[in-house]
């Protein structure tokens, strides 16, 4: 019972969440945009049930300028077409944005064996931005910013909340991290041969095919 009830919950806590993505792409598709972006939420529309469809690795350069990568979770696009996702001000990733701010990321769309690549610089988001994401975060979700410090040795006494209700101030740590893009690279793996294709901010996103 108590399995099931915790099921629910999880599917609970990705519909919420994704409700919340799905407002801001939508405010993202009434305006004008990048051909890019029309391949891709064409793309992710039919991976859009699967929690994982909105999983990213994020790469950037570590203090001791070796690379860096993991996984975090697509948020949604600004009116702008900057790519936003959450991250914790404790952690190691932002420090290593606070010295180099050059960012790429890459998407894989396993069903439609897609693959989009993204250059670009994070910026943190304005405080009223964080404050409207942390307020529509389920509970669960916001837990993670309560948690003890990020990549220090665990201790059995440390205390995990699961849940942080409604009302509750954003913390200082929970931070909205933007990026803008200034190239895409697009693989799809198609039969006999892939198709490649690269837009480029300062080239007016124009679309080139490319070899893959």
């Amino acid at each position: 019972m108590e399995k099931l009830i915790t099921n629910k919950l999880n599917i609970f806590n990705f519909i919420r969440d994704y409700k919340l993505e799905n407002r801001i792409t939508d405010l993202v598709m009434t305006k004008k945009r990048p051909v890019w972006i029309q391949d891709l939420i064409a793309i992710k529309k039919k991976e859009s049930k699967e929690i994982y469809s909105r999983w990213i690795q994020l790469s950037t350069i570590g203090l001791d300028n070796s690379p860096r990568v993991r996984t975090v979770v697509f948020r949604g696009w600004s009116k702008n077409y900057e790519m936003e996702i959450l991250t914790d001000k404790r952690s190691e990733k932002f420090k290593e944005l606070e010295k180099n701010n050059n960012v790429e990321a890459c998407w894989l769309f396993a069903k439609a064996k897609c693959q989009f690549r993204f250059r670009g610089t994070a910026k943190i988001a304005l405080e009223e931005e964080a404050v409207n994401y942390w307020q529509n975060l389920s509970p669960s979700s916001r837990s993670l910013w309560l948690w003890p410090l990020p990549g220090a040795i665990y201790d059995l006494n440390s205390f995990y909340p699961l849940e942080i209700n409604d009302g509750v101030p954003k913390p200082e740590n929970f931070i909205l991290l933007k990026i803008n893009i200034f190239e895409v690279d697009q693989l799809l793996l198609q039969k006999p041969i892939h198709l490649r294709k690269r837009w480029i901010k300062n080239s007016g996103w124009i679309e080139e095919r490319i070899n893959p």
